[in-house]
Protein backbone atom coordinates (compact mmCIF):
# COMPACT_ATOMS: atom_id res chain seq x y z
CA UNK A 1 0.00 0.00 0.00
CA UNK A 2 1.27 3.68 -0.68
CA UNK A 3 1.76 6.37 1.41
CA UNK A 4 0.13 9.59 0.91
CA UNK A 5 0.57 13.19 1.92
CA UNK A 6 -1.90 15.41 4.06
CA UNK A 7 -2.43 18.90 3.61
CA UNK A 8 0.29 21.05 5.45
CA UNK A 9 -0.64 23.13 8.58
CA UNK A 10 -0.57 26.96 9.04
CA UNK A 11 1.29 27.84 12.62
CA UNK A 12 1.83 31.19 13.90
CA UNK A 13 5.69 31.77 14.15
CA UNK A 14 5.51 31.76 17.49
CA UNK A 15 4.14 28.55 17.45
CA UNK A 16 6.17 27.31 15.28
CA UNK A 17 8.54 24.91 17.76
CA UNK A 18 6.12 23.67 20.08
CA UNK A 19 3.54 22.42 16.91
CA UNK A 20 6.61 20.83 15.16
CA UNK A 21 7.39 19.09 18.11
CA UNK A 22 3.91 17.75 18.42
CA UNK A 23 3.48 16.94 15.00
CA UNK A 24 6.45 14.67 15.15
CA UNK A 25 5.22 12.99 17.78
CA UNK A 26 1.65 12.17 15.94
CA UNK A 27 3.51 11.22 12.84
CA UNK A 28 5.69 8.57 14.41
CA UNK A 29 2.09 7.12 16.08
CA UNK A 30 0.82 7.48 13.12
CA UNK A 31 3.67 4.81 11.33
CA UNK A 32 2.92 2.43 13.66
CA UNK A 33 -0.97 2.48 14.73
CA UNK A 34 -3.39 0.45 13.97
CA UNK A 35 -6.41 1.65 12.05
CA UNK A 36 -8.64 1.30 15.01
CA UNK A 37 -6.55 3.19 17.32
CA UNK A 38 -6.41 5.99 15.06
CA UNK A 39 -10.15 6.30 14.98
CA UNK A 40 -10.19 6.33 18.45
CA UNK A 41 -7.95 9.62 18.69
CA UNK A 42 -10.07 10.72 15.73
CA UNK A 43 -12.91 10.37 18.10
CA UNK A 44 -11.93 12.44 20.83
CA UNK A 45 -10.65 15.27 18.83
CA UNK A 46 -14.29 15.77 18.30
CA UNK A 47 -16.07 18.63 19.97
CA UNK A 48 -18.25 17.21 23.08
CA UNK A 49 -20.21 19.67 24.55
CA UNK A 50 -20.28 19.16 28.10
CA UNK A 51 -23.27 21.08 29.99
CA UNK A 52 -23.18 24.27 32.52
CA UNK A 53 -24.30 21.52 35.37
CA UNK A 54 -21.98 18.63 34.19
CA UNK A 55 -18.74 20.65 35.13
CA UNK A 56 -20.60 21.94 38.47
CA UNK A 57 -20.84 17.81 39.30
CA UNK A 58 -17.20 17.09 37.91
CA UNK A 59 -16.21 19.96 40.51
CA UNK A 60 -18.26 19.07 43.22
CA UNK A 61 -17.00 15.46 42.84
CA UNK A 62 -12.99 16.10 42.49
CA UNK A 63 -12.64 19.21 44.36
CA UNK A 64 -9.47 20.84 44.02
CA UNK A 65 -8.37 18.12 41.76
CA UNK A 66 -10.68 19.35 39.22
CA UNK A 67 -8.96 20.29 35.83
CA UNK A 68 -10.28 20.74 32.47
CA UNK A 69 -8.28 18.99 30.90
CA UNK A 70 -7.84 18.47 26.49
CA UNK A 71 -9.31 15.03 25.99
CA UNK A 72 -7.01 15.00 23.02
CA UNK A 73 -3.92 15.50 24.85
CA UNK A 74 -4.83 12.72 27.50
CA UNK A 75 -5.60 10.31 24.23
CA UNK A 76 -1.89 11.49 23.04
CA UNK A 77 -0.73 10.65 25.91
CA UNK A 78 -2.14 6.79 26.65
CA UNK A 79 -1.46 6.42 22.56
CA UNK A 80 1.91 7.07 23.15
CA UNK A 81 2.61 4.63 26.80
CA UNK A 82 0.42 2.16 24.60
CA UNK A 83 3.14 2.19 21.99
CA UNK A 84 6.40 2.43 24.19
CA UNK A 85 4.76 -0.68 25.88
CA UNK A 86 4.15 -2.75 22.44
CA UNK A 87 7.87 -1.28 21.28
CA UNK A 88 9.49 -2.92 24.79
CA UNK A 89 7.40 -6.14 24.42
CA UNK A 90 8.41 -6.67 20.80
CA UNK A 91 11.94 -6.22 21.16
CA UNK A 92 13.65 -9.17 20.63
CA UNK A 93 10.87 -10.99 19.07
CA UNK A 94 11.36 -13.07 15.54
CA UNK A 95 10.02 -13.28 12.50
CA UNK A 96 7.59 -16.49 11.04
CA UNK A 97 10.55 -17.73 9.31
CA UNK A 98 13.20 -17.40 12.03
CA UNK A 99 10.75 -19.19 13.93
CA UNK A 100 10.35 -22.28 11.34
CA UNK A 101 14.12 -22.32 10.72
CA UNK A 102 14.00 -22.31 14.82
CA UNK A 103 11.41 -25.18 15.01
CA UNK A 104 12.50 -27.09 11.84
CA UNK A 105 9.24 -26.34 10.28
CA UNK A 106 9.13 -27.01 6.60
CA UNK A 107 7.64 -23.63 6.08
CA UNK A 108 5.73 -20.27 7.22
CA UNK A 109 2.11 -21.66 6.91
CA UNK A 110 2.99 -24.33 9.42
CA UNK A 111 4.11 -21.78 11.77
CA UNK A 112 0.97 -19.59 11.39
CA UNK A 113 -1.12 -22.92 11.58
CA UNK A 114 0.22 -23.10 14.96
CA UNK A 115 -0.83 -19.65 15.91
CA UNK A 116 -3.94 -19.87 14.77
CA UNK A 117 -3.80 -23.13 17.00
CA UNK A 118 -2.63 -21.53 20.34
CA UNK A 119 0.29 -23.33 19.99
CA UNK A 120 2.22 -20.51 19.67
CA UNK A 121 2.28 -16.70 20.16
CA UNK A 122 2.57 -13.92 17.62
CA UNK A 123 1.83 -10.53 17.47
CA UNK A 124 0.87 -8.40 14.37
CA UNK A 125 3.21 -5.50 14.12
CA UNK A 126 3.50 -3.32 10.95
CA UNK A 127 2.36 -5.74 8.87
CA UNK A 128 4.27 -8.77 9.84
CA UNK A 129 3.80 -11.36 13.00
CA UNK A 130 6.52 -11.14 15.13
CA UNK A 131 6.74 -14.03 18.28
CA UNK A 132 8.44 -13.36 21.53
CA UNK A 133 11.47 -15.79 21.94
CA UNK A 134 10.79 -15.98 25.99
CA UNK A 135 8.04 -18.73 24.40
CA UNK A 136 10.41 -21.53 22.92
CA UNK A 137 12.30 -24.11 24.67
CA UNK A 138 14.31 -26.68 22.88
CA UNK A 139 13.19 -29.31 25.96
CA UNK A 140 9.44 -28.41 25.80
CA UNK A 141 6.84 -30.25 23.72
CA UNK A 142 6.80 -29.19 20.20
CA UNK A 143 9.39 -26.44 20.99
CA UNK A 144 7.91 -24.52 23.66
CA UNK A 145 7.63 -24.05 27.13
CA UNK A 146 5.54 -26.83 28.75
CA UNK A 147 1.85 -25.54 28.95
CA UNK A 148 2.35 -22.48 27.08
CA UNK A 149 -0.87 -24.24 24.16
CA UNK A 150 -3.16 -24.74 27.91
CA UNK A 151 -3.12 -20.91 28.47
CA UNK A 152 -2.98 -19.67 25.24
CA UNK A 153 -6.36 -21.76 24.44
CA UNK A 154 -7.33 -20.02 28.35
CA UNK A 155 -7.13 -16.16 27.18
CA UNK A 156 -9.90 -15.29 25.22
CA UNK A 157 -8.27 -11.57 24.40
CA UNK A 158 -6.23 -10.29 21.21
CA UNK A 159 -2.82 -11.77 20.52
CA UNK A 160 -1.25 -8.39 22.21
CA UNK A 161 -2.99 -8.47 25.14
CA UNK A 162 -1.86 -11.96 25.94
CA UNK A 163 1.92 -10.75 25.15
CA UNK A 164 0.85 -7.99 27.90
CA UNK A 165 -0.97 -9.87 30.25
CA UNK A 166 1.99 -12.88 30.30
CA UNK A 167 4.87 -9.68 31.29
CA UNK A 168 2.75 -7.86 33.90
CA UNK A 169 3.52 -8.22 37.61
CA UNK A 170 0.02 -10.30 38.69
CA UNK A 171 -1.23 -10.03 42.38
CA UNK A 172 -2.37 -13.90 42.42
CA UNK A 173 0.97 -14.55 41.89
CA UNK A 174 3.00 -12.76 44.70
CA UNK A 175 3.56 -9.66 42.15
CA UNK A 176 5.64 -12.03 39.50
CA UNK A 177 4.49 -12.22 35.88
CA UNK A 178 3.04 -15.15 34.21
CA UNK A 179 5.74 -16.12 31.97
CA UNK A 180 7.50 -16.51 35.60
CA UNK A 181 4.84 -18.93 36.79
CA UNK A 182 4.66 -20.90 33.44
CA UNK A 183 8.33 -21.33 34.03
CA UNK A 184 8.28 -22.87 37.22
CA UNK A 185 5.33 -25.23 36.11
CA UNK A 186 1.93 -24.30 37.45
CA UNK A 187 0.07 -24.51 34.53
CA UNK A 188 -3.79 -24.84 36.11
CA UNK A 189 -2.93 -21.82 38.43
CA UNK A 190 -2.16 -19.81 35.36
CA UNK A 191 -5.24 -21.19 33.25
CA UNK A 192 -7.89 -20.18 35.77
CA UNK A 193 -6.40 -17.07 35.90
CA UNK A 194 -6.73 -16.69 32.27
CA UNK A 195 -9.90 -17.54 31.84
CA UNK A 196 -10.71 -14.41 34.02
CA UNK A 197 -8.47 -12.23 31.82
CA UNK A 198 -11.56 -9.71 29.27
CA UNK A 199 -14.63 -11.07 31.88
CA UNK A 200 -16.02 -7.57 31.91
CA UNK A 201 -14.25 -5.87 29.67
Amino acid sequence: MKNTFVAEIEVPKSKRKSATAILKRIEALIAIAEPEHLEMLQRSLEPKVVSSAEKELAKKIAGKDYVEGKSWELELANLERYYQRRRELLEGSITSSKVAELLGCQNRATVRDRRLANTLLGVKDRGVYKYPLWQFDPEGDDGVIDGLPEVLAALDVSDFTKLNWFNKPHLAFEGKAPIEILKQGRVEALVTEARAVGIGW
